[in-house]
């Protein structure tokens, strides 16, 4: 769909309006707080509570798989109930367990309470991504939300490692961040109530298909296949970037840079990420889907080698910099691809998945990882992930412009 030259975003179409693209990218980005602020998290976890890698890691994925269960859930739930009374319930159950978190030192108590946190933060990232999957034009919906949710982790990412946790440590961090969920919560009430989608409870006929895809030919079996295929392609994306992410910190200590600057890096970082968001946004299909894709992941294994060769802190910043630039623009294509073939609206929130099962696998396998064989093994895992998504990705587009 064409953008109106006298308007950034349309105003008559009920999802795509400023308010609430803000909204929507906000919210996203309280959904996103984990998993954009892990290694922050982890490094402050590590020397408060001195756990092991692989406890960190167990943490985190217990979170994901609550945040996936929860975007598996919604399919049942998501076009019945009120969207703005989800995302304040959304808001308070995060705000509610980053409170509670910081209670107690527990190994198994911090587990089931960030068990807990999956599941209001996972609400919150999978309503942003219904959202938007109902915009005219999602392509552009999803590179401006990538964008918008990545300001509150890199705020906070600026100002925590600064600020408050060399004075009050995780149960700083953790006030901190149940702060932004509560502000960002405010702007539940800007969202539409409802969506704009038409029988969301139902598979999308090849009917369907041919009216609002360029998908035309393919079967409602097909379809979600192809859907689910892509959205496995974007998972395996992710468990690459969130193996070398969630251990960066813990990378740097290794290579004894400074852990006030480390802090800054993280920060620019997000920066970066939002940056790439934008430019997939502003990109869009000018050159396909192939080659965007093609390019970002040459810049992704580039980044990795620097990170790897790194003995400086101005070299580590510009791998950490340039790996972090690939991941919205990367995920901006892998949601867009779903959402085209997605013409129902319903299983848009699996996207979600991405975050979360990404989420669960990378840091996992990448703290075990790291135990077993050292940070550079991470580093392949990351780059062997980035390549084979990227095979799996051009299949999808392939299979899409034959049909």
């Amino acid at each position: 769909m064409a953008i109106p030259q006298t308007s950034a975003v349309p105003t008559r179409h009920p999802i795509d309006r400023k308010s609430v693209y803000i909204a929507a990218g906000l919210l996203s980005g309280a959904g996103a707080l984990i998993s954009s602020t892990m290694p922050m998290i982890i490094g402050t976890m590590a020397d408060t509570f001195k756990f092991s890698e692989s406890q960190l890691g167990d943490i985190i994925a217990v979170f994901n798989l609550t945040f996936t269960l929860i975007a598996i859930a919604s399919l049942f739930f998501i076009r019945r109930i009120n969207w703005r009374l989800a995302a304040f319930l959304g808001s308070g159950v995060s705000v509610a367990s980053l409170f509670a978190v910081t209670l107690t030192g527990n190994y198994q108590t911090i587990t089931m309470l960030f068990g807990v946190m999956g599941i209001g933060i996972g609400g919150l990232y999978v309503l942003g991504m219904v959202v938007m999957g109902d915009s005219e034009n999602p392509d552009r919906a999803f590179g401006v939300k990538l964008g918008l949710e990545a300001l509150p982790s890199t705020t906070l990412l600026f100002i925590l490692p600064v600020f408050v946790i060399p004075l009050y440590g995780f149960t700083g961090m953790a006030y901190a961040m149940a702060a932004t969920c509560f502000i960002i919560g405010l702007l539940s009430g800007v969202l539409p109530s409802r969506g704009v989608k038409n029988n969301p409870y139902s598979l999308p006929t090849s009917v369907e298909a041919t009216s609002t895809s360029n998908v035309v030919s393919l079967s409602s079996t097909a379809l979600l296949t192809l859907s689910l295929f892509t959205l496995a392609a974007g998972i395996v994306f992710f468990s690459g970037i969130l193996a070398t992410w969630a251990f960066l910190e813990i990378m740097a200590t290794n290579k004894q840079l400074p852990a006030e600057q480390v802090g800054v890096i993280l920060a620019l970082s997000m920066i970066s990420s939002a940056v790439g968001a934008f430019v997939a946004a502003w990109l869009g299909n000018r050159w396909g889907r192939d080659l965007p894709m093609i390019g970002i992941v040459l810049v992704n294994l580039i980044a990795l080698v620097v990170i790897w060769q790194s003995k400086s802190i101005v070299s580590f910043a510009a791998g950490a910099i340039l790996f972090t630039f690939c991941v919205n623009y990367g995920l901006a294509y892998f949601f867009g691809l779903s959402a085209e073939i997605d013409v129902s609206g319903r299983f848009v929130a699996l996207s979600a998945t991405t975050l979360s099962l990404g989420g669960v696998v990378g840091p996992a396998l990448g703290g075990r990882i790291m135990e077993g064989q050292g940070f550079v093994s991470v580093l392949a895992f990351s780059a062997i992930c980035s390549i084979l998504s990227l095979i799996m990705f051009m299949t999808a587009t392939r299979i899409t412009r034959a049909s």
